[in-house]
Parts: C-alpha cells; structure tokens; sequence
C-alpha cells in the first residue's frame, strides 16, 4: 500500500470535534484531545483513474452506482482504496459493518443490518423486461456498506488503521467530519445501531435548519488521487 493512500485511510479514524485547518499541500486536521495533525478524508476531484496496469483512464465509477447496477443496497469494500471511495461520494451518513466469516453473530447481525439498509438507503424504479435500466427514485439519508475482516486486501486496513478487533463492528462516518462513531454491536444490542443513526439524522437536520455548514472539504483541493491506482 503506497504512503500517500496509508495516510488518508489513516485520517479516516479522525475523532469528532477536531479542528480543521489546511495547508498549502493537503487538508490536514488538528485532533480535539491532543493536538495531533493527521490528514483528513478526502473528496474526489476527478472521475478518471490510471490502472495500475495501463496508462489509459478509466471512468470512475461512484459506489452508489455500482449498487444500483445490481439493485443492492449494501456497498461490499473489497479493498482499502474502495472505503476512500465509499466515504468520499458525497456527504450522507456512511455506515460500515465491519464481520468476519467465522462470526456466528455476524450472521445473526447481517439479517437486521440488511433491513435497517433498506429503510434508509436508496430506493429504486423497478426493473421490468424490456423496461428501461433501474434509475433511483428516492435518495436515501445514509449510505451502508460492509468490510471483511479476514479478507486478506482488508487485513491492514482493520489491524493498523480501523483497530477492529471484535465483530460486528459499526463504523459511522460523514465525508466532511471523518469518523463519527465506532463501537461494537451485537445483534442483542442492534438497537444501539438503530438509536445512532436516528439520533444522528435528527442532528443534522437541526443543523441544517439552523443554517450550519461545517464541510470546510468543499473547497477545491487537490490531493492527487486522480492516479493513486
């Protein structure tokens, strides 16, 4: 994993409540506690890419596209450079289920996560023979993925940098904050899943109706990530 590409997954473990500030080369954050600067998520400033194995660009293709070419709901992260796309799409609430394949209660948690998803995630046209491609008719409030932890691609990623270490793991972040929450969460505890995500949603519609805009990363910054593939 390159250095640059390292730092911004290493950002995305940001504490709410840290302190902005940006520099001539990045957007670089100060940490609330101790002060600490770490590189903030990023916003995507291209939708072109060069493979790593070819020198011609590829579009991008955003995660909630990808979703509605296969009417799912969940976005499944198969590599550390899809969370950066995940979280960098746009600015709702980002939800990842972080399981491992031998977790009985990951199994028993997957049923009521793809149920929460549905209520809250995009909702599609449906798709008849010979009808056009499924478009989405309704915009959700909160984007829901899921991370494998023993995916050997995702190894790193939850060992160094997320720091999960039990299952299921919920991690909760917005493009313009960072990580916003992070807790363990069993399925006999699903309604702590549940309380977040509304408590959250009411927050932000209080401040949007109070007028607040706290996405210092709508400013145009280019950190190069136009060619990290």
């Amino acid at each position: 994993m390159n250095t640059c590409l390292w730092l911004l997954l290493c950002s995305i473990i940001l504490p709410r409540g840290a302190t902005p500030f940006i520099t001539s080369s990045s957007v670089a954050t100060r940490g609330a506690d101790d002060g600490r600067s770490i590189l903030s998520p990023p916003i995507r400033q291209t939708q072109l890419f060069v493979s790593s194995t070819t020198s011609t660009p590829n579009v991008w293709v955003p995660p909630s596209q990808r979703l509605l070419e296969t009417r799912s709901t969940i976005f499944k992260i198969q590599q550390p450079e899809e969370l950066l796309d995940f979280i960098s799409e746009d600015d709702r609430l980002c939800v990842i289920k972080v399981y491992a394949s031998w977790c009985q209660a990951c199994k028993k948690f997957d049923l009521r996560y793809r149920k929460l998803a549905s209520k809250y995630s995009d909702k599609y046209t449906t798709n008849t023979k010979g009808a056009p491609p499924a478009e989405i008719k309704q915009q959700g409030k909160i984007r829901f993925a899921e991370l494998q932890y023993d995916n050997p691609q995702n190894e790193d990623l939850c060992d160094s940098v997320l720091g999960t270490t039990s299952f299921p793991y919920i991690l909760i972040y917005k493009r313009q904050e960072g990580k916003i929450r992070g807790f363990h969460c069993t399925p006999a505890k699903f309604q702590l899943l549940v309380n977040t995500v509304e408590e959250l949603l009411v927050e932000e519609e209080e401040q949007e109706s109070c007028g607040v805009d706290n996405s210092f990363q709508k400013q145009v910054i280019d950190l190069g990530l136009a060619d990290r593939r």
